[in-house]
This record gives structure tokens, sequence and C-alpha cells, in this order.
């Protein structure tokens, strides 16, 4: 029988000999195995917060697996390792308590939790202002749909990277549907308000007016739902919120960073109720929508910006829509202040503010160049990096070259999979994560990254 403190010693110990010093001491020492099982082969790790949480999910936990292996033969490779956070492991425990101590309180003795963020709409955020490109028309189409009423892509699921529009299009949502309908119950939250609804709720014991506020909404809308990642309670009050909306025909739309499949320790009836309706790829804007983004910036702020500087600032910006109005926002304030002078922005002055805010040097970085530096640098050929050789002299480079092409640009995994001859998705993410982990602690690869990095950016 494993005893499970000295397991964990024996483990602390092997990362304190792998990891430098900062990680071990952020990462690993603040960590404790608050469970173990070696018959049914699992493990839960108890984090202090997200961010530990994430990393162990993505790097420490299958060295966790390796680690247990080679410290006691007995166990086998294949353990199933959970990682939460005590608030977490805590609410079921808490609920319980509340449902007790319930039972002993006076009739008006219980505090009553009301959500204060209500709808939590920005008036701002209307389909009026969405700039409609090829890369987002299917996205603004679904979402105008579900406004008026339509349950076709319920629910939808719109997903990309950041600052692509996915809560401008979501917001929009809910604003045009008060539009047509003033008497719709319309909630927009993040996942971590619902996240801290919930506890909230638990612990006062209203978990009763919790679901009757999220329940009974026409329209729900949840940003950001990988943030559920891992939160087994939530997800189980999320799951049963998303059946009773569905049931009274009411409509959901989230937003997220990947789709539900990709998101770890997320519950399977989660991500097949999640797949139920329409799931839509936003990307980042091409040369011409960013060029509409710019006039109608340009029009709303009233301003009088040169068509050519318009156009060099599109071509040089490419990366997505938060980081163009970024740059906008510059530019706007240049141009007040030289019509004020008499004077117009010029071609010069968007290039000073570019350099400024260490622009136009990313935007030139593409995933071809990162594979042609990368071929280079280790001998070997192109076609031999986008191909299916599995030997170790080119699988390595190649997924040295696709964790550069997510780190160095903004594009998408599936983008990445197909610039690598058609490679899937979850390729090119187990090739991140494996290098994200070999950083950790193989110097080997950190020199070749950090020289690889300076040949790209050409410092």
């Amino acid at each position: 029988m494993v005893e499970r403190n000295t397991l964990w010693s024996d483990i602390t110990d092997r990362f304190r000999e792998e990891l430098g010093r900062p990680s071990y001491d952020n990462f690993i020492q603040p960590a404790r195995l608050a469970s173990f099982d070696a018959s049914q082969h699992n493990a839960v790790i108890e984090v202090p917060n997200e961010l530990s949480r994430e990393r162990w999910l993505n790097t420490y936990s299958s060295q966790f697996t390796t680690f247990a292996f080679e410290t006691n033969q007995m166990l086998l490779s294949n353990i199933d390792v959970r990682i939460v956070e005590p608030v977490v492991d805590l609410i079921e425990e808490i609920e319980k308590n509340n449902r007790l101590s319930s039972q002993q309180m006076r009739p008006g003795d219980s505090t009553k939790t009301t959500l204060k963020h209500g709808n939590n709409l920005d008036a701002k955020y209307i389909f009026d202002t969405f700039v409609v490109g090829a890369t987002n028309q299917l996205a603004y189409g679904a979402a105008l749909a579900v406004s008026e009423g339509s349950l076709e892509y319920n629910p939808l699921l719109l997903y990309g990277g950041v600052g692509l529009g996915k809560t401008h299009l979501m917001q929009a949502t809910g604003n045009n549907a008060l539009v047509n309908n003033p008497n719709q119950r319309v909630l927009y939250v993040t996942s971590e308000q619902f996240t801290n609804d919930f506890i909230s709720a638990v612990r006062n014991g209203t978990t009763e007016k919790l679901r009757e506020e999220y329940r009974n909404a026409d329209l729900l809308l949840v940003d950001d739902v990988q943030f559920l990642s891992g939160k087994e309670s939530t997800q189980e009050e999320f799951f049963h919120t998303f059946n009773d909306i569905l049931g009274h025909s009411g409509r959901i739309v989230m937003t997220s960073d990947r789709l539900p499949k990709d998101i770890p320790d997320l519950q399977d009836r989660l991500v097949s109720r999640f797949q139920w309706g329409l799931s839509v790829d936003i990307n980042k804007p091409d040369f011409e929508t960013r060029i509409a983004i710019l006039l109608e910036k340009a029009e709303k702020e009233n301003i009088s910006v040169d068509r050519n500087v318009i156009e060099f600032i599109a071509k040089q910006v490419d990366s997505n829509v938060r980081e163009l109005e970024g740059v906008f926002k510059r530019v706007a304030i240049m141009a007040k202040f030289n019509q004020s002078a008499g004077d117009t922005v010029s071609i010069d002055d968007a290039t000073k503010i570019l350099a400024e805010l260490d622009i136009a040097q990313k935007s030139e970085i593409t995933i071809s160049f990162i594979q042609e530096t990368v071929a280079k640098f280790f001998a070997i050929s192109i076609s031999d990096l986008k191909g299916k050789k599995r030997n170790k002299e080119i699988v390595m480079p190649r997924q040295i070259a696709m964790y550069l092409s997510r780190e160095l640009t903004d594009n998408s995994l599936p983008n990445i999979g197909r610039e690598f001859g058609g490679k899937d998705h979850t390729t090119v993410m187990h090739a991140t994560d494996k290098i994200s982990a070999a950083l950790e602690s193989n110097k080997l690869i950190q020199n070749q990254i950090t020289t690889l990095k300076k040949q790209i950016n050409g410092d």
C-alpha cells in the first residue's frame, strides 16, 4: 500500500531536482496531494489559484504521473490526475452544511442574495457598430438570428482568439433581443461571475434564488466558458441550468477560446450539449475588413485621415480588432491635434506610432517565415517539416516550429495545422504542450527556442 504523504514527498523531491527554483517555489511547493487511490489509479492535487491550476493541467500533471511510476514501481503509469482549487472541492460540503443549518433557521433569518449584475450589457455593443467581413460573417448572421428569437442555432458558441469581436457580438445579441422584446429576461455573465455567484449562493444558503435567476432566463449569454474547466461542482450547476433554459425554449450564447472538445477537464455531457447547436470560429479580420473597421472608426470620431494612411495601418496591424482599435486611438489623438494646427496625419506619423507600440515588426512574422527559419536552423527541408516523417530528427523541429507559430503569430490551431501539411489542430496542441513542458527543464530546447526567436524577430 502506497502512503500518500510519502509518495508526495518523493514526487516533490523529483520536481525540485528537475525544475528551476522559481517554478518549484511558485507551482510545486504551494500544491498538495489532497487524495490518492492506488487501486482506482486516481489522484487529486489541490492548488491555490487558477494560474497554478493552468500550469499543472498543461505541464506538471504528466510529470506527476511519470515521477509516481519512477519512484514506486508498484504504481501503474496511467494515473488519472485531477487538479482542483480548494474552494471547488469544498462546495458540496458547504452546500450540505447550509442545508442542515437552514432547517434550524426561523423564517426571514436567511440572507437573500440577488444577482447585482442584472443583464450587465454594455449599450455600445450593437450590431450596427460591428464591421462584418469574410472571417466573421457566419458568426454575425447566427448571432443576429438568435437575437431575433431563432432557436435554429441553440446553443450558439462563438470561439476564437482574443480581440476578434466575440464579446461584441454576444452583447449585441442581448441588446438587440431587448430592443425586439424589452420584457425578455436577458442575462449576460462571464463564466467567472457564474462560478462566483454559485459559490456565494452555496455559502449563503441561497441556491434556490440563484437557480431562479439563471434558469428562468430567456436568453443566457456566457463569456469565456473555457474557464469552467476543472470546476466540477460549478459544471454540475451549469449543466442543469443549461437543460432548464433549453427546456423552456430559452436561448444560450457562449464564447470560448477553443472548441468544447478541446477544453481540458470539461465534463463529457457538457461537451456534448455545447455541440448541440452551432459552433462558429471567428478568425482575425482580412485586409478589406480592417480597412472598413478603420474607416468606420474615423467616421464615428469625425476625424479626417488620408486613405493611404488607413491602408498602411491596415496592412501593418493584421492580428486582431482590439489591437487595430488601439493603434487607431493613437492616430485619432494625433489627427485631432494636427487638424487644429492645419496639418494631417502622415504615413511617417503612423509609422512612429506603430514603432512605439512595437507592432510593425510583429505583423511581419508569418508561419512560412518561421518554417523557413526552423528548417534552416535544423538543416532539414521545408517538405520534411510539413510532411509525415516520424523520426526524431524531424519530429522535434516540427513541434518547435508549431510552438513558435502559436507563440509568435495570432493564427488559430486549425490554421497552423493547415500550414503544416494539413495536420489536425490536436496535433498542433500536442506539439505546443510538449515544447512548453520541455522548456521548464530542458536546457538544450531553451537555448534553441531563444536563438530561433532572435532570428525570427531579427534581433
